[in-house]
C-alpha cells in the first residue's frame, strides 16, 4: 500500500452513529419490524457488524430512543433565541420547536413519524431508557422565569399542538394563530 492509500480508519462512534441514523431512517419508513439486515445495509455495515454495536433490536431500539430524546432536547435548545434574556425564553423556543420551525420534530411527532413506528405511544418507553429525562425539562421549565401554571399550559399546548400538525386536525391557519397565542402567553410578565 503506497502512502498516499489509506485503510479506512474504523471509529466506534461513528459506526454506531451511523446505524442509529439508517435505523431511524428505515423504520420511519418501513415500520418496526424491519429487518436488522435492512438496517445494516441502509448503514454500510454487516449485520454482524450491526450487532456487535447491539446486541438485540431492543438493544437498537432503545438506543434510538435515546437519541431522539438527545436530539429532541437539542432541537429544542436550538430554537431558543441566544440573545433573548427575558422570563420564558426557553419556553418560546420549546414553542417554535414543536410548531413548525423544528422539521425533525414535526417529522418525528407525526402520525407516521419514528415515535410511532416505534409504538412509542406512552412516555414509559422514555422513562425506562432514561429516568431522568422528565427532571431535565421539569428544571429548565422552571428556571424560565413564568409563573408554572403558565409555563405547563403553554408546554402541554405546544405538544398537543405538534401531534396534529400534518393532519386534517390542524390546518395552516389554526396552527399560525394558536402558535402566536402560545408565544403572546410566554411575553407576559410574571404574575
Amino acid at each position: 500500500m503506497s502512502t498516499t492509500e489509506r485503510r479506512p480508519i474504523r471509529d466506534r462512534a461513528r459506526t454506531r452513529r451511523a446505524v442509529l441514523d439508517a435505523a431511524e431512517r428505515v423504520v420511519t419508513q418501513h415500520g418496526a419490524n424491519v429487518s436488522l439486515a435492512a438496517i445494516a445495509q441502509e448503514a454500510g455495515v454487516t449485520k454482524s457488524g450491526l450487532m456487535h454495536h447491539f446486541p438485540s433490536r431492543e438493544d437498537l431500539f432503545a438506543a434510538l430512543v435515546e437519541q431522539v430524546i438527545t436530539r429532541f432536547w437539542a432541537e429544542v435548545n436550538a430554537h431558543v433565541d441566544p440573545a433573548d434574556d427575558r422570563p420564558g425564553a426557553f419556553t418560546r423556543g420549546y414553542v417554535r420547536a414543536l410548531t413548525g420551525d423544528s422539521a425533525y420534530l414535526a417529522e418525528l411527532n407525526s402520525a407516521t413519524g419514528l415515535l410511532a413506528q416505534l409504538g412509542v405511544d406512552s412516555m414509559e418507553h422514555v422513562l425506562a431508557v432514561d429516568p431522568e429525562d422528565p427532571a431535565r425539562w421539569n428544571r429548565a421549565f422552571a428556571a424560565d422565569g413564568l409563573p408554572p401554571g403558565r409555563v405547563w399550559a403553554v408546554r402541554y399546548a405546544a405538544e398537543g399542538i405538534a401531534i396534529g400538525i400534518g393532519t386534517a386536525y390542524v390546518t395552516h391557519e389554526q396552527l399560525r394563530l394558536a402558535r402566536a397565542e402560545l408565544l403572546a402567553l410566554t411575553e407576559t410578565a410574571p404574575e
